[in-house]
């Protein structure tokens, strides 16, 4: 009767949990970013050669967020462009046409959660082109340093997020599964031979 009891609150308790509103997944979708661009180091930003298609956006994926433009000395006639793409876990970046970035202290875009989910921590930057590209992650800014690299059209540099944690219904799954397999040791423990 003991184990009847036990077994019937722990059911309780499992389902409980099954049925609780699941927390909402670490994703990127719907947060609101502000964009900004760091020369010669982060937190300067120069205005007049960089230029952002919206500084301001929402993440919607599988749309572009926003276009960087950079002038430069080797190209004042036609900005250098890229796309700025965010998905629920990772940034892209692809490069429209051929580009050499100055080699200063910090030459790159920055990225700030105005509402929404923070950055998770950096998992990978994975770069097309074989390129030096550093990401880190400063008091909940996303910098992308990107100094003294020559880049060709169509390169890209994704930068991948940490997944998030699993959802309380998977772990309520794996708790259940792990006290099954338990309680199944302890019923082959307790007959006798």
């Amino acid at each position: 009767m003991k184990k009847l009891v036990l077994l019937a609150s722990a059911a309780l308790l499992v389902s409980g949990l099954i049925g609780a509103t699941p927390a909402k997944a670490a994703t990127l979708i719907g947060n609101s970013i502000s964009a900004s661009y760091g020369f010669p180091n982060t937190g300067t930003f120069p205005t007049g050669f960089v230029s952002y298609s919206s500084s301001t956006f929402s993440i919607a994926d599988p749309d572009v967020e926003t276009v960087l433009s950079l002038v430069s000395n080797l190209h004042p006639r036609s900005p250098d462009v890229v796309f700025v793409d965010f998905s629920a876990h990772a940034l892209t970046f692809t490069f429209l046409n051929a580009q050499t970035r100055t080699a200063s202290t910090f030459n790159g875009p920055e990225f700030t959660v105005l509402s929404g989910n923070p950055f998770g921590a950096i998992d990978s930057v994975v770069i097309s082109g074989g390129q030096t590209v550093d990401a880190s992650i400063v008091g909940g800014v996303l910098e992308v340093n990107w100094q003294g690299q020559i880049f060709a059209a169509n390169d890209t540099v994704v930068i991948n997020f940490a997944s998030p944690v699993p959802e309380p219904s998977t772990w309520a799954m794996m708790i259940l599964g792990f006290a099954g397999v338990g309680f199944m040791a302890y019923r082959h423990k307790s007959k006798p031979a």
